[in-house]
């Protein structure tokens, strides 16, 4: 699995997984289960992360980087490379 997106929340994590899995890719979520115990944990102590099979990682990447587009964010938002 290699990680493709770094959600704000929760609510972004399903977002983007849905809209990975519309697309025909198998997502799954890493790191979210304190994030929902407790939603003052994303962040302070590892963030929810998004992931998909190695195989399909070039695809989740050109469909991310098209909602980027489509919402006016940052090219880099979210990106597992902005958190080091």
């Amino acid at each position: 699995m290699k990680i493709v997106f770094v959600p704000a929340n929760w609510m972004e994590a399903q977002l983007v997984v849905g809209l990975l899995e519309g697309s025909g890719l198998k997502p799954c979520l890493l790191d979210a289960e304190l994030s929902r115990m407790n939603a003052f944990y994303t962040g302070a102590v590892g963030n929810i992360k998004v992931a998909v099979p190695e195989l399909q990682f070039e695809d989740a990447m050109t469909i991310l980087k098209d909602y980027r587009g489509r919402q006016g964010l940052d090219p880099n938002y979210g990106s597992p490379s902005a958190f080091g």
